[in-house]
């Protein structure tokens, strides 16, 4: 396998520790630049800030317990202040969509939930050969993002959009996103179960 730095291997994680003695292929050595430009934009850009801080203390609820994924995203958002989110979903992940569009309702925020069916779009419109002569609807991921983009969502969440189109839902998004469900359908929507056998 050839890597260029040696974080996935490297078991001291010295990074974590503020240890400083870190293998010779780390980046923490090499990219000392690319660190210092990122410290600047944490302490610089005012939504970027808000963010790191949040996210540092999202885990935890205030009776000490564990959040769920899903209310981690929701305290996100209403910590932000955020008034307009994005739900891009998949068409087999619908019901978990509507659960989370009504966990979102109890708050006053507009919601967009964007089926990856949107368009009604035959993959033959992008030329994408079929067997038989029967209307096959593609995903769409491009018009999803568009669609959030025309609205001004502030945030994009993800439902279980497939490998390649959540890739191009994020690269045409304005807002930012983040995943709720990561869709793996061998394990039940749990990608790190792949990594048990």
């Amino acid at each position: 396998m050839d890597s260029i730095f040696s974080c996935a291997v490297c078991s001291n994680k010295p990074c974590a520790k503020g240890d400083e003695n870190f293998p010779k292929n780390c980046p923490t050595v090499m990219e000392k630049d690319i660190i210092n430009e990122s410290i600047e934009k944490y302490n610089n850009d005012d939504d970027v800030n808000k963010i790191m801080k949040i996210a540092n203390t999202l885990p935890v609820a205030e009776n000490g317990e564990l959040r769920s994924r899903a209310d981690e995203i929701i305290n996100l958002i209403v910590q932000m202040g955020i008034k307009k989110v994005g739900v891009a979903f998949c068409y087999s992940l619908e019901k978990e969509a509507k659960k989370f569009v009504k966990m979102l309702d109890k708050y006053d925020i507009t919601v967009v939930p964007v089926c990856c069916k949107v368009g009604s779009v035959d993959v033959k419109e992008i030329g994408i050969e079929k067997k038989r002569d029967k209307f096959i609807a593609t995903c769409n991921p491009i018009t999803q993002a568009e669609i959030m983009n025309k609205e001004n969502t502030e945030l994009n969440v993800v439902v279980g959009l497939c490998v390649g189109h959540d890739i191009l839902f994020n690269k045409n998004s304005k807002a930012y996103v983040t995943t709720l469900v990561a869709k793996d359908r061998k394990y039940g929507h749990c990608p790190v179960k792949a990594f048990e056998e």
